[in-house]
């Protein structure tokens, strides 16, 4: 009886999920529309703009768009969320879809009578920074009211995962260190390709570890700071370690905390968790990675910045040989984080899923 309680449970999930991923397909669809050249399609998807009124890019509830927010967006929504999960009849017990439909009916109804306000659209003075993980959260789907070009989930991402579109890149103000390095320069090459505007922070040109008082003109028109430079030999606390704390604190005291957090992604290593195997060289460069990686463990959870942890295996460069290239590392780091991994791991060992756990669960 129990195991029968438990597969009626995980079937009405999967049926409720199937219902919101049908509805994130439709509404992807609307938002295709809006930027189509055929007057009918545009007219299609101006119908989801009330939506986008009542809850608006500056993250307020508009409650004069109440009503038309309901009509077309709330009730549309319900309509097609139920139309999934009555199609899970052809493959699921009878009563589990009951069970999603109740429940799906639940919330529409709950919606309705706070007109509008869900746990999905709360007002915002400074939105927090996103949690990450598979399901949408408050944070998530705020993005989508700031630039609807993105984040199109409504509770599991699957949809933003297929199109690549939890994280939009194009027009933003982006800086690299280490874009002369192997990693680097790749990724520059993508970031660019997606439309962002990338400015490069050379070492012993824009700053050193003594002065980095040139970064702060840059630094505060900075949407995102990629720190990509490192050593492995010389001066390995300093590069791996202090300079990229330096330069993030510095970027966190001159961009203004305005209604979107500051956004840094740092690169790590899986040096961070496995030992050295007795190759004595390596004892300064773990060393430093590990010294940064607690620092990063706080900006990780830190609700005032959005902070991404890079995790790379070896690859191809000159600080050393791989298994992969750079050019790869590059594209794989960029695909996870165009679906939103705050944790980005690029491993062919899976040292870096081991890391991960210390990340989220560690205090």
């Amino acid at each position: 009886m129990t195991a029968f309680i438990i597969k009626l449970i995980l079937q009405a999930t999967l049926a409720f999920l199937i219902g919101t991923c049908l509805f994130d397909l439709v509404h992807y669809f609307l938002h295709v529309c809006l930027k189509s050249k055929y007057k009918i399609l545009k007219v299609i998807g101006s119908f989801h703009l009330a939506h986008h009124r009542f809850y608006s890019p500056s993250l307020k509830i508009e409650k004069h768009w109440a009503t038309q927010n309901l009509l077309y967006h709330v009730l549309i929504e319900y309509i097609i969320q139920m139309a999934g999960i009555l199609l899970c009849l052809w493959f699921l017990q009878p009563w589990a879809v009951v069970m999603a439909a109740s429940l799906q009916t639940f919330i529409f109804i709950k919606v309705c009578i706070n007109r509008g306000v869900d746990p999905h659209h709360q007002a915002f003075a400074k939105l927090p920074s996103s949690r990450g993980g598979v399901f949408v959260s408050a944070e998530y789907h705020a993005q989508h009211h700031l630039q609807m070009n993105h984040c199109y989930s409504s509770y599991i991402k699957l949809i933003d995962y297929l199109f690549g579109s939890g994280q939009y890149l194009k027009g933003k103000h982006i800086a690299i260190t280490g874009a002369s390095g192997a990693l680097g320069s790749n990724m520059k090459k993508l970031l660019e390709k997606e439309g962002a505007h990338v400015t490069t922070f050379k070492f012993g040109v824009d700053y050193d570890y003594d002065n980095y008082e040139k970064l702060k003109g840059p630094l505060a028109n900075t949407d995102i700071l990629l720190l990509c430079h490192g050593s492995k030999l010389e001066n390995a606390q300093q590069a791996n370690c202090d300079s990229f704390i330096s330069i993030i604190e510095l970027f966190k005291s001159v961009r203004k905390r305005e209604l979107v957090p500051i956004e840094v992604w740092g690169v790590g290593s899986e040096i961070e968790c496995h030992p050295c195997f007795g190759i004595k060289k390596l004892y300064p460069y773990a060393d430093s990675k590990r010294n940064y990686a607690r620092k990063a463990h706080e900006y990780f959870h830190d609700r005032d910045i959005q902070y991404r942890h890079l995790v790379h295996s070896a690859f191809i460069s000159p600080m050393g040989p791989g298994l992969m290239t750079a050019s790869f590392a590059a594209r794989v780091t960029l695909f996870l984080i165009k679906r939103d991994f705050k944790y980005v791991p690029v491993t062919y060992t899976g040292f870096a899923f081991l890391n991960y756990l210390r990340f989220v669960f560690s205090k």
